[in-house]
């Protein structure tokens, strides 16, 4: 067998493994991808206002966030983060409980945002909306 044919090989049984290595290194809480994912939150980040004057006949709509949402328990430890889509929208898999949900902005100035109280029930994904106030008034 050729040196380049080998390789090719080794390239294909190794690509594999290192993805199945990598995945069950991941932990208990997903980015909600997994469809077999029984209960989480999910939900939408928007940033408003957009404009210092809304006029009637000129909507000023706010607009999707894109960011990280975090996810922490009442003890405030963080058991989760997922990065928003390119409309704002996340889902977490998570177990049943309470929890508290953000978007991660910096702090202290804006934009800003105050966490959500969740509970997460069994087998259900709790829907939620987030709105990160961007200061322009």
């Amino acid at each position: 067998m050729a040196p380049s044919s080998r390789l090719r090989d080794m390239r294909r049984l190794l690509v594999p493994t290192l993805l199945a290595v990598a995945l069950a290194g991941c932990s208990g809480v997903s980015s909600g991808d997994d469809p077999s994912a029984r209960s989480g939150i999910r939900g939408v980040v928007t940033a408003g206002p957009q404009c210092p004057v809304v006029v009637q006949g000129s909507p000023c709509p706010d607009r999707p966030w894109s960011g990280v949402v975090r996810v922490t328990n009442p003890d405030g430890d963080t058991v989760g983060e997922v990065e928003t889509d390119a409309q704002g929208g996340f889902s977490i898999d998570l177990e049943p409980g309470s929890y508290e949900v953000l978007p991660v902005t910096g702090g202290g100035r804006p934009p800003t945002v105050s966490p959500e109280a969740v509970e997460v029930d069994v087998d259900t994904f709790t829907e939620v909306t987030l709105v990160v106030d961007t200061g322009i008034r």
